[in-house]
């Protein structure tokens, strides 16, 4: 499985890679024109690169190699129990119409294969099976449109692009002859293949667990817009997997009731295991984004007690001028008549008045813990 490149929050300056340097994009692009006929096979890059990969194994042998001419996959069939067929790249749409001629592949599903923004799902065409999946890598989030044809005896697959899949543990295990999957048919490699793909979504999402719990750590240290925009990064991103994980486990649980001949009753066993993978999935994912909503719930409790704090202050600082301009107004006023302007004493008594009124007010707001934090006699503990 390709490693997935990560980075982590800075907690010291609350900075975070994915929420600085993170860039508007789109979870699919849809490439079908509008009001084309159903079954059209055009692909919108079509100078793109594409390769071509054939495993074909029985019991006791194996050939894997690159494919030049398809029409080789005709004499691997007759030679082999199971020939898989890797495309990658979905470019060139005459190469894809002249391998689904060969193998009997409906132009519909073809149509789904060359338009990536397919979500996951299961379609029978008699005796072949089409399923769509995303496989994903990240943080940030990379997804690709896996599309599954699986036949009696081939299992074909188109993926969009070369920078590498999650299906290299497949690979391995055909290599190995004792293994399970040269035992069985193409069901059992059916499975292999959505079970890497399923598999290939936990360690994405453990990595977005270990950055909500950094994030957790940084959001009480104080608020930072960085902080909240991390968050709101890694909450969309929490939703585009659980946008491809919950169709994808309704294709795995249709594939494990379905009556299709095609999948043996040994199959539909190992197919439950990975459906209940998909539900692992899913509470995870949900786990994860109510984290991520508590913890934007806690940034705002934060700026809004600061901003409290702060409110506080100043209504102190207020009221406590409040009766002092009070006073001094009253004494600065121009009447001639004012008998306490003639007092020897009355600036000294005026300020000691004054500094009272303040003395008091402020050992008010202490008592009641408006200021400070009044010590509070320890209530005895009832038995």
């Amino acid at each position: 499985m390709s490693s997935a490149s990560s980075s982590s929050p800075q907690t010291g300056n609350h900075s975070s890679p994915l929420a600085t340097q993170r860039k508007p994009r789109r979870w699919f692009e849809r490439t079908r024109r509008p009001f084309e006929a159903p079954g059209t096979i055009a692909s919108a890059h079509e100078t793109a690169e594409q390769r071509i990969d054939v495993i074909a194994y029985s019991s006791d042998k194996l050939v894997e190699q690159q494919l030049d001419h398809l029409s080789d996959i005709t004499n691997l069939l007759s030679q082999h129990s199971v020939v898989w067929v890797n495309v990658e790249g979905v470019s060139q749409a005459d190469k894809i119409k002249e391998i689904g001629h060969l193998l009997g592949l409906h132009p519909l599903a073809l149509e789904d294969v060359v338009n990536t923004h397919q979500r996951a799902k299961v379609d029978e065409y008699g005796d072949i099976l089409f399923i769509v999946a995303r496989m994903v890598q990240g943080p940030p989030i990379v997804s690709e449109q896996i599309s599954l044809f699986c036949g009696p005896k081939f299992v074909v697959t188109f993926q969009e692009d070369l920078k590498g899949d999650c299906l290299d543990s497949v690979r391995h295990r055909i290599r190995q002859s004792q293994s399970r999957v040269r035992q069985l048919g193409a069901d059992y490699l059916m499975y292999e293949l959505l079970d890497a793909v399923i598999d290939g979504y936990f360690p994405v999402i453990e990595r977005y667990g270990e950055l909500v719990d950094e994030l957790e750590d940084a959001v009480p240290e104080g608020p930072d817009e960085s902080v909240l925009a991390t968050i709101h990064a890694y909450r969309a991103d929490l939703l585009q997997l659980r946008r491809a994980v919950w169709p994808f486990r309704e294709a795995v649980l249709h594939l494990t009731r379905s009556e299709a001949s095609l999948i043996s009753r040994e199959t539909r066993l190992y197919l439950r295991d990975a459906y209940d993978h998909t539900i692992q999935l899913m509470d995870i994912l949900e786990i994860y984004r109510e984290t991520c909503a508590d913890l934007r719930e806690f940034y705002y409790n934060i700026v809004t007690n600061r901003t409290n704090d702060i409110m506080r202050v100043l209504t102190v600082i207020a009221t406590l001028f409040m009766p002092l301009s009070f006073v001094a107004g009253v004494y600065g006023m121009n009447f001639e008549n004012m008998p306490e302007l003639k007092w020897p004493w009355g600036y000294y008594l005026c300020w000691l008045i004054m500094a009272s009124i303040a003395i008091s007010f402020l050992s008010f707001f202490w008592r009641r813990g408006w200021i400070g934090q009044p010590t509070r006699k320890a209530t005895p503990r009832r038995r």
